[in-house]
């Protein structure tokens, strides 16, 4: 009975520590980058920011009235979210206070009100009344999921949707083959023309290849008893959103 409550406890420091790692990770990434922000993000994804963005707006449930955008950053999929859906409330929420004085500058210039902003870990905010979709984009992998998903459970209504979209390693080889280059030349030319990304460009293509995010989720979903769970990847296996109704 001691050596199985030993395992477990060195299982969760294990996980506490890897958790504590992907948060140490964000911040390396996403320090002091915020001007280029939505640069980088067209530049590295060769456009397809946009488009898988707007595949996260199209599955958000019809008439919603109230949203969370999980690691809002400067508010590129949250602004999208407002475009579709005028009369709905939007709270966004990012780790980096730099990338929310951008998205709260665009907000006053397009003279939003049904946009707000929160300053804070995602894990640790949980918004009281009932909310019809959680979104994120690029946040999977450096999120405690298990944490994440039990709190979108409380913070979502019945039927309410969960809509995640990250970046994956892909499976098969020669999709592979290409990933590989792409990051070789993002690496060398992407860190000469934006020097202010060099560590996260130098050190994704490895934290990538390790995270198991979809994985995690898929569980997470299931032990929270969420239905209709879908994994659609995109870009060949490039990136992948993950979808799933309380």
């Amino acid at each position: 009975m001691l050596g199985i409550t030993y395992s477990a406890r060195r299982v969760q420091k294990k996980k506490s520590m890897m958790i504590h790692s992907r948060t140490a990770l964000a911040e390396r990434f996403f320090s002091g980058n915020s001007a280029t922000y939505e640069q980088i993000a067209n530049f590295s994804s060769l456009g397809l920011d946009g488009w898988w963005k707007r595949k996260i707006v199209s599955q958000i449930p019809h008439n919603p009235t109230r949203i969370l955008d999980q690691a809002c950053g400067t508010g590129l999929l949250t602004f999208r979210i407002a475009q579709r859906f005028p009369h709905c409330r939007i709270l966004g929420v990012d780790l980096q206070d730099e990338y929310l004085g951008i998205a709260k500058e665009k907000a006053r210039a397009l003279e939003l009100t049904t946009v707000e902003f929160i300053h804070g870990k995602v894990e640790d905010v949980v918004l009281e009344g009932d909310f019809d979709c959680v979104t994120s984009c690029y946040l999977a992998k450096y999120a405690d999921l298990t944490l994440l998903v039990n709190n979108a459970h409380e913070m979502l209504r019945e039927g309410g949707m969960l809509i995640m979209h990250e970046l994956t390693y892909p499976t098969r080889a020669l999709y592979a083959l290409f990933w590989h280059i792409h990051f070789k030349f993002l690496q060398a030319y992407g860190t000469w023309k934006y020097p202010e990304w060099r560590i996260a460009l130098d050190e994704l293509p490895a934290c990538l290849k390790e995270t198991v995010w979809i994985d995690e989720l898929v569980d997470a979903l299931k032990v929270n008893k969420f239905s209709d769970i879908n994994i659609e990847y995109l870009a060949f296996g490039a990136s992948a959103i993950v979808s799933a109704r309380k």
